[in-house]
């Protein structure tokens, strides 16, 4: 039975300092590379566009969608069993567009659950900059769907729609914080919330209520 006490949301630190790549031909750095669903065969350059010139485990990229890891992360998946991945090859080059002599890959996760359910959230009252606005809180999955790979990514909904929220089992942020891996972050699926109004997102009958009686509270 799925517990979503023990899956995490994956996402990005926003920290200025690590090495942020860019993938200046934009078709190879399409959604559909990272979810698994397109074939890619070239090596892809990562370049330097932002932040310092350390590599870290993670890099991430001014594309927003792939996901660049080392091959040391690469081979701690491995002796780990982690499950739900595979990879295609990268290259890394400096500000200066120099080659930089250290393997990483481009990040694929295969691993799938549900589309997002909205009527499993709560409601909350959260901050948006200076204001308090109603926001839902929780990421469940349609059906409590999900195959059981250590890093997963949701099915399209009924419309064909797909994002690019990726996750991961306890096993993995276990991992992750065993060999202090940076340059990522970890939240609990049940923590994870947005604002309602900003994300348009549709409530149920009983949530509109619960937040009806949460603004009336304040």
């Amino acid at each position: 039975m799925l517990n979503y006490e023990k899956i995490y949301k994956i996402g990005e630190t926003h920290s200025n300092r690590p090495f942020r790549g860019e993938i200046e031909n934009f078709d190879l750095a399409e959604p559909d590379i990272s979810r698994g669903e397109k074939e890619i065969l070239e090596i892809i350059p990562i370049k330097h566009s932002m932040g310092g010139k350390s590599l870290y485990d993670i890099i991430w990229t001014t594309n927003a969608f792939p996901l660049i890891v080392s091959e040391r992360i690469i081979e701690l998946f491995k002796s780990n069993g982690i499950s739900g991945w595979k990879t295609y090859n990268v290259e890394i080059y400096s500000k200066k567009n120099e080659f930089i002599d250290q393997k990483y890959y481009g990040l694929i996760i295969t691993g799938r659950c549900g589309y997002r359910d909205y009527s499993k959230n709560s409601i909350i009252m959260d901050k948006i900059g200076i204001t308090t606005e109603p926001h839902s809180k929780g990421f469940y999955f349609k059906d409590d769907y999900w195959d059981g790979s250590d890093l997963f990514m949701c099915n399209p909904d009924e419309n064909g729609n797909s994002n690019m929220f990726r996750f991961c089992t306890q096993k993995v942020a276990d991992l992750v914080k065993k060999e202090k891996i940076k340059n990522i972050s970890l939240e609990k699926v049940t923590d994870f919330s947005m604002s309602i109004s900003l994300y348009n997102i549709e409530l149920t009958e009983e949530q509109k209520l619960e937040m009806e009686k949460l603004k009336a509270s304040r």
